[in-house]
């Protein structure tokens, strides 16, 4: 039986600066243990500059570093965007850092200074994640101090241009929502307090008077600029002839206000301006709560993001640095191993594999040779290479996608969808002016005295605010719950949505599956020669198939390889590879093809796969390499099956993806060869049939799809880059709790529903009296904001309970416990896993 991998839970030996649990190797240094050398470099850093009280300030908050290289900052092209101010000495500038979270990550910034005399000193943002530097660029160039941050776990994010426009947007937006609420609260809390003689019946009527008038003038403030918006958005919907859930909402505050107005004019009584301006405070909170969202991560993307900011162009033979926006056709660009093509161009000198998953979402690289086309968004593998732009960035292959009315039209989602507020507000809104005009009718006839009270205590106690503070209290307190688990939904109505869905669908390259690239385990009967690593690596050089590239990139690491010419090449698609060297024969696949008796374990169950190998007539054994699925992916397929229709699409060939076809009730459930546009319409077309579909994926290839489905959740192992537009953002890692997140929503919009009918039930006594003419308006006014609060507090609490229940249950939740939990998994199964495995 092979050697089992061992796994750790969440809670125990994790990374002292990270606190990551370790995966692969445990570094030790100093009697304190590392996930990565990466981590030991900067806890030896911080322990040098006398800066390890980091450390003590929180529990592991540290962040893994980054290896980027930031010098192309120097050019002047970026330099001058980024340099606030710059004399002769002293230059400023401002990072945003995504990555600070804690008080170590305070203490840290503001004593940068420590690890490098250049810098004077460092003010930080902590709410905007901004950090202001103030450095000497004779001393430590913008570049190396980027890489300083970056080397430390802060790597700067630095956007394109648009996007950070469309981020000073979003702050603006912020920043007058602040306002407005400021000025709410500021006049309903000065109303209460001119309104004490009222509470205390002191009876001075030039006071009293005095203070009403204060009053009226505060509460017009607070109705007519902090509540503008709500005006706004009811008249922008009447003319789309739609009723929504403000529209009640204001009806009531209207309705309070007028009354007020009247009875301080006329002088016959206090008016309820308190009341109105402390509900137009509360609904301010709950919708800053609402927009309230993460700044940090990009939720809406265009192609151009997941280019780099920076391309190296040929002039006269030299290299320049240039920003990615200056590429215009026929220009000659240097692409070095793993770059990105920004524009679709001619290769014109080199060779390469390109990588198109991330645009197609086939796993296979393609071999480009001199004079083929090489279309923008393929990542670049082997020696440098130099193309010749053909099409401008924004008439890329790419393209094609952002011309689809998902991408073209941001409110495409919402067109067909209503939140639960609003579904509910047309049926309230309805029923109540009914009910206020059927009473105001009656009492005209019986009793003309009672009918104002009556109809105004109606529209003031059955205001739905109840809901409309519940609605996004309880949505709010989801996402940031969520967000602990590595879960970033972009808006309450994304979590919603997510409780509806019916249908998942999957990607499966860097979604369901990741291209590693860790060592095989060796298992062969004999010691090879370096010669006979020099034939396998020739041979295995040839293919593009995923393991045999993965061999390549072994025998590399074992030393420099010669390339030796072999003949007789074959390649037989699902079984391996044939050729021969002289009379000397080389094979490399399955067992079947080697037509050796190679029997699994009978209870086999791992994440490995096999390569046999075999020299003239004698078979060598075997290299075992790590399976490519994600952990825990086959326990969860098989848990979402029970409650969802759960499909996958793939860019892939099928051959690839047999590994997975186990996992999958019906063979119709299983789309391959997919390209991007074919994703979407697959989507389209099960919206059609009324699903409400969630797509899962990760690459620029999944964008249609994200954005035509019902919600869209980018997977990223890296969550502040390379993710595509979408509803929310799952680090790769957390994938396999997704059948917990989508019960979690499903428990707030169940929240939400008990709160409304809890506050039905409020509101049915309260008009059982304000129908017959018993109930005050003043009674009316003072339970009201009364109904409010203990809704609120009531989303508020259940919410903290839901969220806690599902940290709890994921403090254990490892790939060890899944691999027990897989009972479902019969031998019969495991053994065909065991055998679709193999090359």
């Amino acid at each position: 039986m092979m050697e089992q991998p061992v796994h750790t839970t969440l809670t125990k030996n994790i990374c002292y600066h990270c606190g990551e649990p370790f995966v692969d190797e445990i570094i030790e240094f100093q009697e304190k243990e590392f996930c990565c050398q990466g981590c030991k470099n900067v806890y030896e850093l911080l322990n040098d500059h006398e800066l390890s009280n980091y450390y003590t300030c929180d529990v592991n908050p540290g962040i893994s570093p980054s290896n980027q290289n930031f010098d192309y900052l120097n050019k002047s092209a970026f330099r001058d965007k980024l340099i606030q101010f710059s004399n002769q000495e002293v230059s400023k500038v401002s990072f945003n850092l995504p990555s600070i979270h804690c008080r170590s990550c305070l203490y840290l910034l503001e004593n940068l200074h420590k690890l490098n005399p250049g810098i004077i000193k460092t003010q930080l943002n902590f709410g905007k994640k901004d950090l202001s530097i103030w450095f000497k660029e004779n001393e430590i160039s913008l570049g190396e101090l980027a890489s300083l941050l970056a080397k430390i776990g802060y790597e700067p994010l630095l956007a394109e241009e648009s996007e950070g426009k469309e981020k000073k947007k979003r702050l603006s937006q912020q920043t007058q929502l602040f306002i407005k609420l400021g000025v709410a609260g500021f006049c309903a809390g000065n109303i209460m307090l001119f309104s004490f003689p009222e509470y205390l019946g002191i009876e001075d009527g030039s006071l009293k008077n005095l203070f009403g008038y204060l009053n009226l003038v505060l509460g017009s403030v607070a109705l007519f600029y902090s509540g503008s918006d709500y005006f706004k958005n009811i008249w922008a919907h009447l003319k789309l002839k739609k009723i929504t859930i403000e529209m009640p909402i204001l009806l009531g505050v209207m309705v309070g206000y007028s009354r007020s107005v009247y009875e301080i004019l006329s002088h016959t009584g206090a008016g309820y301006m308190d009341s109105v301006s402390g509900l137009l405070f509360f609904l301010l909170v709950g919708k800053w709560f609402q927009q309230k969202s993460f700044d940090f991560l990009s939720f809406e993307r265009k192609y151009t993001s997941y280019f780099p900011l920076v391309i190296t162009k040929i002039i006269h033979g030299n290299e320049e640095t240039a920003p990615l926006s200056e590429i215009k056709v026929g220009d000659r660009l240097r692409i070095r191993n793993e770059e990105i093509i920004p524009a679709d161009a001619i290769l014109m000198k080199g060779k390469s594999n390109m990588d198109y998953s991330f645009v197609t979402g086939e796993s296979e690289w393609v071999p480009i040779q001199s004079g083929n086309l090489i279309y923008a968004g393929g990542k670049h593998h082997g020696e440098m290479i130099e193309i010749e732009v053909k099409k401008d960035l924004q008439q890329s292959h790419l393209t094609q996608l952002w011309e689809q009315q998902a991408f073209k039209d941001p409110s495409f989602k919402m067109e067909n969808w209503e939140n639960f507020a609003n579904q509910v507000g047309v049926y309230f809104t309805i029923g109540l002016i009914t009910l206020a005009t059927v009473v105001a009718a009656y009492w005209i006839q019986a009793d003309p005295s009672k009918w104002q009270n009556s109809v105004v205590s109606i529209l003031v106690i059955a205001c739905p605010c109840a809901l409309a503070i519940s609605y996004p209290f309880a949505l709010g307190h989801g996402v940031r719950w969520l967000s602990k688990f590595h879960l970033y939904v972009k808006d309450i109505q994304a979590l919603e949505r997510m409780g509806q869905v019916d249908t998942l669908v999957f990607d499966k390259t860097g979604t369901l599956t990741l291209a590693k690239s860790e060592a095989p385990k060796n298992q062969l009967n004999r010691h090879i020669s370096e010669q006979e690593l020099d034939l396998l690596y020739s041979l295995s050089v040839q293919s593009t198939h995923p393991l045999s590239r993965r061999l390549c990139a072994y025998m590399q690491s074992l030393g420099n390889r010669n390339l030796i010419n072999l003949s007789s090449f074959k390649e037989i698609p699902g079984k391996g590879l044939e050729a021969k060297w002289g009379d000397l024969t080389i094979k490399l696949g399955s067992a079947k093809f080697l037509d050796i008796n190679y029997h699994s374990p009978q209870d086999f169950y791992s994440s490995e796969s096999q390569l046999f190998i075999q020299i003239r007539e004698e078979s060598l054994g075997y290299l075992d390499f790590p399976w490519e699925n994600r952990d825990g992916v086959e326990y969860m397929l098989r848990k979402l099956q029970h409650h969802y229709d759960v499909y996958l699409v793939s860019g892939d060939k099928a051959s690839h993806a047999t590994s997975l076809k186990d996992w999958f009730s019906e063979e119709g459930h299983m789309k391959f060869e997919c390209s991007p546009m074919d994703k979407m319409e697959f989507i389209r077309e099960l919206q059609s049939q009324g699903k409400k579909v969630m797509m899962i994926g990760d690459g620029l290839n999944d964008a249609g799809a994200l954005q035509q489905a019902h919600v869209g959740i980018a997977v990223s192992d890296d969550h502040l880059h390379f993710t595509p537009a979408s509803d929310a953002i799952l680090q790769g890692r957390s994938l396999s709790r997704l059948p917990e997140f989508l019960q979690f929503s499903q428990k707030a919009i169940t929240l939400i529903k008990m709160s409304f009918l809890l506050s039905l039930v409020y509101n049915a006594i309260g008009l059982s009296f304000a129908v017959q003419g018993n109930l005050s308006p003043l009674v009316a006014a003072i339970l009201m904001p009364v109904n409010s609060i203990s809704m609120l507090i009531i989303a508020t609490w259940g919410m903290n309970i839901y969220g806690k229940q599902i940290k709890n249950k994921l403090k254990s939740y490892t790939v060890h416990n899944l691999a027990e939990e897989n009972h479902i998994l019969s031998p019969d199964i495991k053994r065909t896993l065991q055998s679709s495995m193999e090359y």
